[in-house]
């Protein structure tokens, strides 16, 4: 799901009863129309009218707050795609007074699907509208799969996709004889069993480890009573495996209280945020993040945009968060708006004063970690920057780098991409996408001079910094190519190409390829740049052909017309993945009769069958 998917508008700030009281993106924007800030909201019009009231405790909001001019909005159909769509915005434009979680990364939850009697657990990625309970976010993706085996080795739920539809099957799979399922696939146990299995592990994830300890002791006694020995000790394993893991969580708090304490450790622009979980008294885990924002932010404010724009979206909030710090009051009413009863509050006792001092010592270890790794990164970068610029003879360090590329298939959906690296990282607020439209046959020679007049013609109009190098997939015919487009303009740019069958670099004037190890770091580097811009260009192809394939496919079946086409078209960007949702599902979300939806679903099916007749992969 991406931007282009949904249309946006504008208004000053001066015209706030024009923005909507409904669900989705504002991007807040000052005289220079420079995105400034962006935010999701239930309802946009309270929000931003917070913004613009300036009553925030922290100087910075009240500094952006003076220089908003104008506010744009994207409205969304739920609060979930919201939160995608404000994520994608916030990577994409990095805007000044974001507090942006460092690597953009997407950390894992441990989700259990709510459909059907036998529902997965698995590992995911976005805490999404898909149905289901989250755990989660841990920031190392290790330990969740470890805790996610060690979830299933107890409890033995499917990690599957099978379709319940297909059940019962011919022979379990080697999950059942891993001990890792209970093979409901091929009909072993009931589903209120199964569900009861779910219903504790999720206790367990909770921090109720008495319950799932007393219900598998008593297990392991009603079998040893039956003489089944054999389903005693198995019993007795998980028992063993389960109290080991609650053997490493110490008693913290005198209660069985559900805190999390949060703390903070800053410098320049590097900040190290400490989540300290305590459930039912007892200390289960410690979460990482690494964030950057503005240059010497004030912690508090660092702070409060953590919880607001972080946490409240993907932890599951406990009783009680606890912090050291002058948070935001607005926080505890958008707790209360997204239906949970925590509550933010400063510490009340030794104990709990003592557990922030961990966190904020666990934050300082941290940030001296960070600071020593974007050390070593800088120097890293520079010394490769400067290798490259010496190997090919470069005028200057090549800081800012520009690859290029192009995609078509028999000329259909023609596009091209240009990616941006500065100081060796990607700069993806410099990515751009363009549909070739004057060559109107496969001609990679034209599509890429096509691509780069656009490019470079935008550049000089908007006063743009121009790339210390330029660097094309491709070979001497996409070389010539480029250098054509730098002559229109009269540009002295550097520029290279890189072929992929050999991994030969091609020069303006040289008749011979240049030819590196592959152990060079200077060609890694050119590759990574050269895989980056094809990866890009790639998936905007693949998503076009895709929307074609599908509208053509739309037009086709009676009961759906331009307005459920396009409602259709902006939930999905690939053909199958609508036969992934129930008719039902899908007619209460896209507000579409679900007759409409069996048809489009039967329609794609049998596409899908007569590709694989004529052995065509459908995308």
């Amino acid at each position: 799901m991406s931007e282009k998917n949904f249309v946006r508008s504008e208004t000053t700030r001066n015209s706030l009863q024009e923005l909507p009281t409904s669900c989705g993106v504002y991007i807040l924007c000052n005289q220079n129309h420079q995105i400034i800030y962006i935010g999701k909201a239930i309802n946009i019009q309270n929000r931003v009218r917070n913004h613009l009231q300036g009553d925030s405790a922290s100087p910075l909001k009240r500094d952006m707050a003076e220089e908003i001019t104008t506010i744009q909005f994207i409205l969304t159909r739920d609060e979930a795609e919201a939160l995608l769509l404000e994520e994608e915005l916030i990577k994409t434009y990095q805007p000044h007074y974001n507090i942006r979680m460092k690597d953009d990364k997407s950390y894992p939850y441990i989700h259990f699907d709510a459909r059907g009697d036998f529902p997965a657990v698995k590992i995911a990625r976005r805490k999404t509208a898909k149905p289901g309970y989250f755990y989660g976010p841990y920031t190392n993706s290790k330990k969740a799969r470890d805790g996610l085996k060690i979830l299933r080795q107890i409890f033995l739920l499917r990690g599957c996709s099978i379709p319940e539809s297909r059940f019962p099957l011919k022979r379990s799979c080697l999950d059942y004889e891993l001990k890792l399922c209970c093979a409901p696939c091929v009909g072993k146990g009931s589903p209120s069993e199964y569900q009861d299995k779910v219903k504790k592990a999720r206790s367990f994830l909770e921090g109720d480890y008495l319950e799932v300890t007393n219900w598998l002791e008593e297990e392991m006694w009603k079998a040893a009573d039956r003489q089944d020995f054999e389903k005693a000790i198995q019993f007795r394993d998980r028992l063993d495996c389960l109290l080991k893991i609650i053997g490493r969580y110490r008693l913290v708090l005198p209660d069985s209280s559900d805190v999390d304490f949060i703390e903070l450790e800053n410098e320049s622009n590097l900040a190290s945020l400490v989540v300290v979980k305590v459930r039912k008294g007892r200390l289960i885990g410690i979460e990482n993040f690494h964030a950057q924002g503005e240059e010497n932010a004030d912690r508090n404010y660092i702070l409060n945009e953590f919880i607001e724009n972080f946490y409240l979206d993907h932890f599951n909030p406990p009783t009680k968060i606890c912090v050291q710090f002058d948070y935001n009051r607005n926080l505890q009413e958008r707790i209360k708006e997204k239906g949970y009863s925590s509550i933010i509050e400063l510490p009340r006792n030794t104990s709990e004063l003592d557990l922030l001092h961990f966190a904020q010592e666990n934050a300082q270890k941290n940030l001296q970690l960070e600071k020593i790794k974007a050390l070593r990164q800088n120097l890293d970068h520079q010394h490769l920057l400067h290798e490259l610029k010496n190997l090919l003879s470069l005028p200057a360090l090549p800081r800012l780098i520009e690859g290029v590329d192009i995609s078509t298939f028999q000329g259909d959906e023609s596009v091209g991409a240009v990616v941006a690296f500065f100081d060796g990282l990607p700069l993806k607020k410099r990515y751009r996408k363009y549909i070739i439209r004057e060559a109107d046959h496969p001609d990679d020679f034209a599509m890429i001079e096509e691509t780069l007049t656009r490019h470079f013609n935008k550049l000089i109009q908007n006063q743009t910094e121009l790339p210390n190098l330029l660097v094309i997939d491709g070979g001497i015919g996409q070389l010539n190519s480029a250098l054509k487009v730098l002559q229109k303009f009269s540009l002295t740019i550097p520029v290279l190409s890189l072929a992929k069958e050999n991994e030969e670099i091609f020069l303006p004037g040289k008749s011979i390829s240049l030819r590196l190890p592959p152990e060079n770091s200077s060609l890694q580097f050119l590759q990574r740049i050269r895989n980056e811009v094809h990866r890009f260009v790639i998936t905007f192809h693949r998503v076009r052909r895709n929307k074609k394939m599908f509208s053509s496919l739309l037009d086709d079946i009676p009961g759906i017309g331009p307005q459920r086409k396009q409602v259709v078209l902006s939930a999905f960007d690939n053909l199958t993945q609508i036969l992934n949702y129930s008719p039902q599902e899908l007619s209460r979300q896209l507000k579409i009769p679900s007759q409409s939806i069996i048809k489009i679903q039967k329609k794609i099916s049998q596409k899908n069958m007569l590709a694989g007749k004529e052995g065509i992969t459908s995308s």
